[in-house]
């Protein structure tokens, strides 16, 4: 029998990073099946809703198990500060620092170029964002 979820349902992976809060996007280690920050080369998995910050010490932690949302539901991420200005509709990526979005422009150059760029979507933001905003929602997408 095969155990269905639901597209918005979270899942549980033990994170390799310290999250300090929640919105990171995440990317899937398939070696170990645990999930770490996403860079701009990862394909993004999910993003967390819980950090993995100790109750006791208020300490985010490695190797801590967390709530993942998959690709494909709505959720408030984490922005590159000092990224181009985002508006409603542009397609975001993991940019230059883990975890964290920017603007995306998709490249067209050739067919492999766009499937690489494609992998790399995040979502499309469902709001705008200017340069120093901290977060903003975008409605996950995935491949």
């Amino acid at each position: 029998m095969t155990i269905q979820r639901l597209p918005h349902e979270p899942l549980y992976a033990v994170c390799d990073d310290a999250l300090d809060d929640t919105g990171y996007v995440l990317a899937l280690d398939t070696s170990t099946g645990h999930v770490k920050k996403a860079t701009s080369s990862d394909v993004p998995f999910g993003v967390n809703i819980v950090s993995t910050k100790n109750p006791i010490t208020n300490e985010a932690e490695t190797d801590v198990e967390v709530s993942v949302v998959p690709v494909r539901s709505g959720y408030i991420v984490k922005v590159k500060k000092e990224a181009s200005a985002i508006s409603a509709g542009d397609y975001v990526a993991v940019g230059s620092e883990a975890g964290k979005v920017a603007k995306m422009t998709i490249d067209t150059t050739d067919a492999g170029t766009l499937l690489d760029s494609l992998k790399k979507i995040v979502g499309i933001a469902l709001e705008d964002a200017a340069a120093d905003e901290d977060t903003v929602l975008v409605r996950l997408v995935g491949i």
